[in-house]
């Protein structure tokens, strides 16, 4: 690590407050919804996902719930599933915004490529990589689990024993059934005409398309 690397990294240590367990070692990027940094907890590789301040209001103001608590109640509940615990990152901590930390959670450090980028190195979607997909989206939806948020950029995949195995890391979109963006979509899904999971299928939908079309792949 540079003398200019070890400054960027000790300044977002200061801007941070954390336990003294865990120890900021580098800055990854923002999302939509988070400034995430890579740290360590003890001897974990993890992954502190520090919440942008706008979204954290919007969820307070419009769904009425802490993005931070939500996001990890979800993935705990995702993970806690046996027959799909080593496709969910693995959460270590929730800090509310109403505690002394800074509004994040802490979460397992999941490493790889994202499948849109396997997709397009490879020519075609690996058949492991689907099935365990539609295994996740069933499975979660047999727990009350939906909009898990899988488009081919948001998945990463890495190796274990030559298969190929997706692991999911994001969770805090919001359910579109809890909070339909209109009445007629509400009306549908209270209805049954459209599924809780239906943007869930969707997406596992647009994995296979995107794997018989090269081309495709190429161009989004």
């Amino acid at each position: 690590m540079d003398a200019l690397h070890k400054q960027h990294v000790a300044e977002l240590q200061q801007s941070l407050t954390l336990p003294e367990d865990i120890e900021i070692t580098e800055f990854i990027g923002k999302g939509g919804r988070a400034y995430v940094y890579r740290a360590r907890l003890g001897h974990e590789r993890v992954i502190v996902k520090v919440y942008r301040k706008a979204v954290v209001q919007k969820y307070l103001d419009k769904y009425k719930v802490d993005i931070a608590e939500y996001e990890y109640q979800r993935n705990l509940a995702l993970y806690e599933i046996p027959e799909i615990k080593i496709y969910i990152a693995k959460p270590y901590r929730v800090y509310a915004l109403s505690g002394e930390y800074s509004h994040s959670i802490i979460q397992e450090c999941v490493t790889g490529k994202t499948l849109k980028e396997l997709i397009a190195e490879l020519g075609y979607l690996p058949s492991e990589i689907l099935a365990a997909g539609y295994k996740i989206v069933q499975q979660a939806k047999a727990h009350g689990i939906h909009d898990l948020d899988i488009s081919v950029g948001n998945i990463i995949v890495n190796q274990h024993e030559e298969k190929w195995r997706p692991k999911l890391y994001d969770f805090n979109l919001m359910s579109q059934y809890l909070f339909p963006p209109n009445p007629i979509m509400g009306l549908a899904i209270k209805l049954g005409i459209r599924s809780k999971s239906h943007r869930d299928y969707r997406s596992l939908r647009n994995w296979e398309r995107r794997g018989k079309n090269k081309t495709w792949v190429g161009k989004n």
